[in-house]
């Protein structure tokens, strides 16, 4: 809970943010006084199944209060020469299930939750308003209307309105967004706009920062004295045909606060940090067309393969819902091409396999999935799909991925960013990791381990002499400390790619060089808040993740931390150890910037600022693993 003492000043109201999300790659997001500082926040961000695309719709709901005939705003936002202060009525934020605000105005109370419809491009906002005066009060409620892709800033155009019982605007491919207010009255608009709002995390990132908002009327509504009045905003994408009155009887947010209190108790989540995190795991999971996919995070990932099989374990079969693991394998099963899992699928359905590792995560993906399970049928399925990775890993595939004469994996070249560590700065590789990489070559033995397991099960031929000669040629990685970085080309860099190594379902490196590896990477990498990218003593060391989109790039792994890596982390522990890993603190992660989920890194040095995408998959999967 946010109390007054903890949002007194703009700066601290904008600091934390917080999401839901809709089913189906929607979402809506903004801070915890509400005032929008990323071009990314807002009420409505649609999800147009049909174009595979994410639309910025609804940007806000401006909210005042009239009492005696001064006219008071609750609202909060920033504009380059002007500040909307409505924080200074709010009393608290606090998000349980979903993310709850109140306000005192005078003697005038109101209670505001935020919910979306599970499946549906909707939002709805309840209202809860108390009016302890004498006299009636009037309470405003003025949207803010855009439509544009939500990666996008744009001038707001005039929108064309047409009516049924609510207001409705044409959007465009047959698309229209309707709003409704219970026992309200409108007042239309014409031409009226909000200049100039203004996104100061986008300046930060050197983006376009500012931009215009249409409003196309204002919803009025009475409250009398002395009474307690519930209205209901709503806002809804859908095609123009569709649509249909509102069904008033439906309460959508109480509905929304059982489907969530469902999943916790399905994934047998108890403590408050295990719920958060089964509630910040469902918004990742998503139903794309009519297969479920696991969204990379929020505000602009979409499904990436890597992301979805490294978050995999522990956002699908940790909180229990197999049938969506399955629905998951099935659907990346149908874009593997010449051995490679798609790194990415875009909003557009276009997919890239610029990826070394995706394939090889997919494996170990399958693998949790059946000791899970015990499916073995759905193994069989895939099983074909498994064999023409190894094919194309031993025998070459796209991007000079091949198993050279030793057995072990070699990818790429100068020019190629193929493993985790992708940055890319125009023709720059920040972080080159062609060649024989460490953690490619680990999970290489890990798969043909897995493969090893299931030829057994399905009683299918499989070459065991393969993996005993990589395990023998991976000695080459070890170094006096630790392991290297990459061979061949020889990089002796101090990185955590060599917790891949103790860290998947079948080490590579196992007895007193795993336990010296952990020690290692303990002492030069480990943080509270994750692992670094990159030894301090590094020359090419970044200590803060910050600047224009070069600036970032440039030290997106060379020291900032990955709250993900405690994935491999943990799991070396307990290879290691044969106990769970306790880790001090961690409900801290849920509050560091996205309330109730966890940004994708961290600023390598102190205060060690949560940055990057505020609410990362496998960031959630890595803290799931140790709490639940």
């Amino acid at each position: 809970m946010y109390t007054k003492d903890k949002i007194s000043t703009f700066e601290e109201g904008v600091s934390k943010e917080w999401l839901i999300s809709n089913g189906i790659g929607g979402f809506a997001s903004s801070t915890i006084i509400g005032a929008n500082t990323r071009k990314y926040h807002g009420l409505l961000i649609a999800a147009l199944q049909e174009e595979q695309q994410r639309m910025f719709v609804l940007s806000k709901v401006n909210e005042y209060i009239s009492i005696n005939g001064v006219e008071h705003t609750i609202s909060s936002n920033e504009c380059h020469d002007y500040t909307q202060k409505g924080y200074t009525f709010q009393r608290k934020f606090v998000k349980e299930y979903l993310p709850e605000f109140f306000y005192i105005v005078e003697n005038v109370a109101v209670y505001k939750k935020i919910a979306m419809v599970n499946g549906k491009n909707k939002v709805v906002i309840e209202y809860n308003i108390e009016n302890d005066n004498g006299f009636s009060v009037e309470m405003k409620l003025m949207p803010l209307v855009n439509y544009r892709s939500y990666h996008n800033t744009s001038d707001a155009r005039e929108y064309n309105q047409k009516y049924y019982e609510d207001l409705v605007i044409e959007l465009e491919k047959g698309y229209v967004l309707k709003i409704h207010v219970d026992d309200s009255s409108y007042e239309k608009l014409d031409n009226v706009f909000y200049d100039d709002m203004f996104y100061r995390v986008e300046y930060d990132r050197g983006l376009d920062d500012t931009e215009r908002q249409s409003i196309p009327g204002i919803f009025k509504i009475d409250i009398p004295p002395r009474t307690e009045k519930k209205i209901v905003f709503t806002a809804e994408v859908e095609k123009e045909n569709e649509f249909v009155i509102p069904e008033r009887e439906i309460d959508e947010i109480k509905q929304e606060e059982i489907r969530l209190k469902k999943i916790c108790r399905i994934a047998g989540a108890k403590e408050d940090i295990q719920k958060d995190l089964t509630i910040a795991a469902d918004s990742f999971i998503i139903q794309k067309n009519e297969n479920k996919t696991i969204l990379a995070g929020y505000p602009w990932f979409t499904d990436w393969g890597r992301d979805t099989f490294i978050a995999f374990e522990n956002i699908v079969l940790k909180t229990n819902r197999y049938a969506d693991a399955k629905d998951i394998l099935l659907y990346f099963s149908k874009y593997i091409q010449n051995g490679l899992v798609p790194n990415f699928i875009d909003d557009n359905g276009g997919q890239a396999f610029n990826s070394v590792d995706s394939s090889l995560w997919y494996v170990e993906a399958v693998y949790k999935y059946y000791k899970y399970t015990n499916d073995m049928q759905t193994v069989k399925d895939i099983y074909p799909k498994l064999k023409e990775i190894i094919f194309a890993y031993k025998t070459g595939t796209l991007n000079n991925i091949k198993m050279d004469n030793d057995g072990l994996i070699i990818a790429g070249d100068e020019t190629t960013q193929l493993t985790w560590m992708d940055a890319k700065v125009g023709d720059i590789i920040p972080t080159p990791r062609y060649g024989k990489a460490v953690d490619i070559n680990a999970l290489w033995y890990n798969a043909l381990k897995i493969m090893e397991e299931f030829s057994k099960e399905l009683d299918s031929e499989f070459d065991e002499e393969l993996s005993r000669n990589v395990k023998q040629s991976f000695k080459k990685f070890y170094a006096d400390e630790g392991l290297m970085d990459t061979i061949e080309p020889f990089n002796s860099q101090i990185r955590p790619n060599q917790l891949f190594a103790i860290g998947l379902s079948f080490p590579v490196v196992t007895g007193d060089k795993a336990k010296e590896t952990l020690d290692f990477v303990t002492n030069k990498l480990y943080t509270d808040k994750g692992l670094k990218t990159l030894d301090s003593a590094d020359s090419n060391y970044k200590a803060k993740y910050e600047g224009d989109v070069y600036s970032r790039d440039m030290s997106y792994h060379q020291g900032t931390i990955w709250p993900w890596l405690l994935l491999l982390y943990t799991e070396a522990y307990e290879n290691i150890y044969k106990r769970k890993l306790r880790i001090k603190h961690l409900e801290e992660f849920l509050h560091d910037r996205c309330v109730g989920s966890i940004s994708e890194i961290y600023d390598a040095e102190e205060p060690r600022f949560a940055k990057g995408a505020f609410s990362q998959a496998w960031s959630v999967a890595a803290i799931i693993k140790i709490v639940m």
